[in-house]
């Protein structure tokens, strides 16, 4: 504040380029775009990504920065508020190279705004979840976590928020989570989607957090229903507000044998497992917890995944991304007998492509072969190593 007189500004102090992924992609997309949402769950990661990006570019002293959350004063409340503050801001320093809004949705007229700077040819990054806008480009920016076999249990239960990684203290370490937690709840679903009961939110996104199965949203309903009161609408209404805000994402089963997405039913995946875990007073089903996080691996590795069906054979993922086709079981047995039944309906699958079994110890198993055809058996850290985010 006190380097701009008015506005907002950036501290660049200890930043680092990490996201490469994302900054790059930035990059490209302002080739042919001049208006970017880069969307992703509140207050987790997306302004320190624009901050490398503006250094990496060089852009450290060409931008102009509004957050409307930062507005203490309350005094840009519509569109022309807006637009007479950048003017004033161009008037003071000189026309930015890039300008980037942050939780501006509740400004009245804000489409006027994005409308105009688009005609004037500014590149502009808005950092939102709640509005969807068709023809602007949007990158959503998925949780990056690195495991090893030294810090995959750390990973598991807590993932890997810098904050968090510096704490040692388990009790202070979930602690903050509850209050990150709690923090995202108040400002993505009860403010922003104004949402009317917030214990019937909490009760319907815990009840998801537990349970690791296939509902329909009538189903779901009249689970939720028999624990405690909610309708059907409200049931589709909190689960919509939870993906739109980043929070949850659905999947989808696919029918290999008729090839076709099968749509009624869905599983829902956490995008970060400390939310998950938490909702559980972080005494979540490991395998859950597991399952969750091979599904967040997989989806930064851009694949469109769905959980796999093979005549009557339910398997964890199949995995589509351009001519790159993955099948994935991640087996719960620890009896060797079991193992090669799990072995042979994967080879069942005509398709040839690459198939994998992932167990949690195949010392334990006390297996020697461990390709089968095209089914390779993998264990759970060496397989999340092979498909490490980069």
């Amino acid at each position: 504040m006190s380097k701009r007189n008015n506005f907002f500004s950036l501290d660049f102090s200890n930043i680092e380029i990490k996201e490469e992924k994302y900054i790059n992609k930035i990059n490209k997309l302002f080739i042919n775009n001049n208006l970017l949402i880069l969307s992703w769950m509140k207050n987790i990661g997306k302004l320190n990504l624009v901050k490398e990006y503006l250094v990496k570019y060089s852009l450290t002293n060409k931008y102009f920065y509004f957050n409307k959350s930062n507005d203490i004063e309350n005094k840009i409340n519509s569109h022309i508020d807006l637009l007479k503050l950048i003017n004033n801001y161009i008037q003071l320093y000189k026309i930015p190279k890039i300008i980037i809004l942050q939780n501006i949705s509740k400004i009245k007229w804000i489409k006027e705004t994005i409308s105009y700077l688009y005609k004037m040819k500014y590149k502009v990054i808005l950092l939102w979840n709640d509005i969807q806008i068709w023809w602007i480009k949007e990158i959503e920016i998925l949780s990056k976590i690195n495991t090893n076999k030294e810090n995959i249990i750390n990973s598991l239960s807590y993932w890997s928020l810098n904050l968090i990684k510096q704490i040692e203290d388990k009790e202070t370490k979930e602690k903050i989570l509850n209050l990150i937690v709690n923090d995202i709840f108040l400002n993505s679903i009860f403010k922003d989607l104004s949402v009317k009961s917030i214990e019937l939110y909490i009760f319907t996104i815990t009840f998801l957090s537990k349970n690791n199965y296939f509902y329909s949203l009538r189903e779901l309903q009249k689970k939720l229903n028999e624990i405690n009161k909610i309708s059907l609408k409200t049931t589709i209404d909190y689960i919509d507000f939870s993906i739109q805000s980043k929070i949850i994402k659905r999947c989808y089963k696919y029918d290999i044998k008729n090839e076709k997405e099968i749509t009624s039913k869905a599983k829902y995946y956490f995008n970060d497992n400390w939310i998950r875990n938490s909702l559980s007073d972080f005494k979540l089903n490991k395998n859950i917890l597991i399952e969750n996080l091979i599904f967040n691996t997989l989806n930064y590795n851009n694949f469109k995944i769905y959980s796999g069906l093979n005549w009557k054979f339910n398997f964890s993922f199949y995995l589509k991304k351009q001519s790159k086709n993955i099948f994935i079981h991640i087996s719960e047995t620890n009896n060797k007998d079991e193992l090669k039944k799990e072995v042979n309906k994967l080879n069942k699958i005509k398709l040839e492509w690459k198939k994998f079994l992932l167990v949690e110890s195949i010392e334990n198993l006390k297996i020697k072969k461990l390709i089968y055809d095209n089914v390779e058996i993998i264990e759970i850290y060496d397989f999340l190593e092979k498909f490490k985010q980069k």
